[in-house]
């Protein structure tokens, strides 16, 4: 058996001001940074074999800070892990983006499965790019193994392991540095649990470190 924790990056502004990032390289803020820090504590008693991430700094940055606390090897940054591409709404505030785009963007939310976003991915799209980047990680091996990338891209993955119709595509909260669990067997896949996120409501440093990873 295999496990694949996937954890989304530590908060950016951009979060913070609710707009969509996509492909654009936004780095991580104070909070963010201080998310993947207590994130590494609460994977303390976890021994993570290797380390993967989306090349885009938020994502890489938050990998970076884990792997230092842990010890754990980071073996790659890898395109196929980046978020969706959101074209002509990265910038955008969500808020702004519903007034300019009306009906494209209800379309999209009700069927991402069928709607493309203008200058941008469909999330079919993103689920058969974010496939080619779960093999690459699998054929390379490691028991216990860490993703760090971002909310569309876990919701891909999570698309393409369990063979869900793309249009349950937003029906998972995938927050800022939350975890969430795979077990790989030969047969079958299961998920242990998601968008777990104890770790960032307490305060004592103690407490997080001795938080059982649930998996």
């Amino acid at each position: 058996m295999r496990r694949l924790i996937f954890l989304r990056h530590g908060k950016t502004e951009w979060n913070g001001q609710f707009r969509y990032q996509g492909k654009t390289d936004v780095p991580l803020n104070d909070e963010g940074r201080m998310q993947a820090d207590r994130t590494a504590l609460r994977l303390n008693s976890l021994k993570v074999d290797v380390i993967y991430a989306s090349v885009l700094s938020r994502a890489r940055e938050t990998a970076e800070r884990v792997s230092r606390h842990l010890g754990a090897p980071l073996g790659g940054l890898l395109e196929e892990l980046v978020e969706m591409d959101f074209g002509n709404w990265e910038g955008m505030q969500v808020t702004e983006v519903e007034n300019a785009y009306k009906e494209v963007y209800a379309q999209w939310r009700k069927f991402p499965e069928k709607v493309k976003i203008p200058g941008g991915e469909s999330f079919v799209e993103v689920v058969e790019r974010v496939n080619r980047g779960m093999k690459k990680i699998l054929d390379d091996g490691g028991e216990n193994v860490l993703v760090v990338a971002h909310g569309g891209s876990i919701r891909a993955a999570l698309t393409g392991f369990f063979a869900m119709d793309a249009s349950a595509a937003w029906r998972t909260r995938i927050d800022n540095c939350s975890l969430t669990s795979l077990e790989l067997w030969r047969d079958r896949v299961m998920l242990s649990f998601t968008n777990d996120t104890l770790h960032l409501l307490v305060e004592d440093p103690d407490f997080v470190r001795n938080l059982p990873v649930l998996i």
